[in-house]
């Protein structure tokens, strides 16, 4: 069956890199950057990395279900997966509420970066930082290349083709929204328990509204939103609010 196969496929893509500890994206990323020091250019080669084993990934195991147009609308087997899980269908309306809340969260967070850093409050040296965060204006490009890929090939990968590969192995949508859950949460073990356990909250948030309102692209824009917030965004404010003199 066609649909086992591109589901063993894409979770031994994921096993492998994890008993290597050198996934198919990390492969790429060195290749970019090769004996070069740049930081710019490592980030982009992750960047570039995490498109090709997610995104392209994504896109040629849909075409090879004939479900390319699942990328624009909830495939029936999530549809079915929303009503068991009890997911209500948001409007348009619901959604701009959301957005509003998620941008109102940003500020209160951003406040509360420029807060810690003014206070000179250190760090939780146990919290994950991403070596790819931008330290200046020339690797903050790169580092948003970076949140994009990330935001639009994760969730083509993790919240569209497992699960539906998964659905249609188990005949359970809900089966297959657990998989592509787990799979997301386990690909970011490299952040420790504590990141894990942030992921999977996000990863559990991004699934309801995926179910919710069957926008991928909206998703993918919460991911990227997300990923450049602590790429970018965050770094820059505690950065400028530690070089402000005190009053």
């Amino acid at each position: 069956m066609l649909a086992a196969a591109l589901l063993l496929a894409a979770l031994g893509l994921l096993a492998h890199g994890w008993r290597t500890k050198r996934s198919l994206a990390a492969r790429i990323a060195w290749a970019v950057r090769g004996d070069a020091a740049s930081r710019p250019r490592a980030t982009l080669g992750w960047a570039l990395g995490i498109a090709i084993m997610y995104g392209a990934t994504a896109l040629v195991a849909l075409a090879l279900l004939g479900r390319l147009d699942a990328l624009i609308m909830l495939p029936g087997e999530l549809r079915i997966a929303a009503t068991q899980l009890h997911v209500s269908p948001l409007g348009m309306a619901a959604v701009a509420e959301i957005a509003w809340s998620i941008a109102g969260g940003f500020v209160l967070g951003a406040i509360a970066a420029i807060v810690m850093a003014r206070r000179g409050w250190l760090r939780l040296g146990w919290m994950y930082r991403s070596p790819a965060i931008a330290m200046n204006r020339r690797e903050a490009g790169a580092a948003l290349l970076l949140a994009a890929a990330a935001g639009v090939g994760e969730e083509m990968f993790f919240r569209l083709l497992i699960p539906l590969l998964a659905a249609l192995v188990t005949g359970s949508g809900v089966a297959g929204c657990l998989t592509g859950w787990a799979a997301f949460t386990l690909a970011h073990r490299y952040q420790g328990a504590l990141g894990m356990s942030a992921v999977a909250l996000v990863g559990a948030v991004l699934v309801w509204l995926y179910l919710a309102t069957g926008l991928l692209w909206l998703v993918a824009l919460l991911h990227t939103l997300v990923d450049a917030n602590a790429l970018v965004l965050r770094p820059w404010l505690e950065k400028m609010a530690r070089s402000r003199p005190e009053a």
